[in-house]
């Protein structure tokens, strides 16, 4: 897809957006069981394409003193569960990340960070929302820009509260250099929970909100 074409694709999921499909998952996110923040992930659908707004918003404070902040934002366009587009930006304490990439004759180029380039036919992000992402050996991370090895194992089945509401989820591990993650899917379709360890050993937990 060149530049003109993907512009005028833009053009044409925001005119359809009206009509579109929409859905949206909203967390509560805590660290080590105290709550930080929020992170909202609303979905457009239209055809075959998807547009993702991903917006994290995370503060820790010490005696009502903040001493970390942490804003994101992802801007995604989807061709089913190919890639095509991400502009992303990142405040993650005193570090700042942007990534950008998109889609030229059906080849997925990073174009920043420049030293994390690469170019890929359908690349897949850790896109908690899509259960295609559990058949991946590959994610890119949207805040730094790498392209990651990770293996992803089925855990079995295990009941959590969700809402207040018992649900037999299915549960998967997600590991990787300096990745731990635990998700929770409904009938492996309905993502309802994340877990992760930080390699300082902190422990994140996305729980849906009320």
């Amino acid at each position: 897809m060149n530049s003109a074409n993907f512009k005028k694709l833009i053009l044409l999921l925001s005119f359809f957006s009206n009509a579109s499909m929409a859905k949206e998952w909203s967390f509560d996110v805590y660290a080590d069981g105290k709550k930080i923040g929020e992170h909202s992930f609303s979905l457009t659908e239209s055809g075959p394409y998807n547009h993702l707004i991903s917006k994290a918003d995370y503060k820790i404070t010490l005696f009502n003193i903040p001493i970390y902040r942490y804003h994101h934002v992802s801007d995604e366009l989807w061709n089913k569960d190919c890639l095509i587009s991400i502009t992303s930006s990142t405040q993650d304490g005193r570090e700042d990340y942007k990534v950008r990439g998109e889609t030229t004759n059906n080849v997925f180029e990073l174009r920043e960070p420049a030293q994390e380039s690469f170019k890929q036919e359908c690349p897949m992000t850790f896109s908690y929302w899509n259960p295609e992402m559990l058949n991946q050996t590959k994610l890119l991370n949207v805040q730094t820009g790498k392209y990651i090895e990770v293996e992803i194992k089925n855990l079995g089945k295990e009941s959590i509260q969700v809402k207040n509401e018992s649900i037999e989820a299915d549960k998967f591990s997600v590991t990787g250099r300096k990745i731990n993650l635990t998700l929770w899917y409904k009938d492996n379709k309905e993502w309802l929970r994340l877990q992760a360890v930080t390699p300082d050993n902190h422990h994140i937990s996305y729980e849906l909100k009320q």
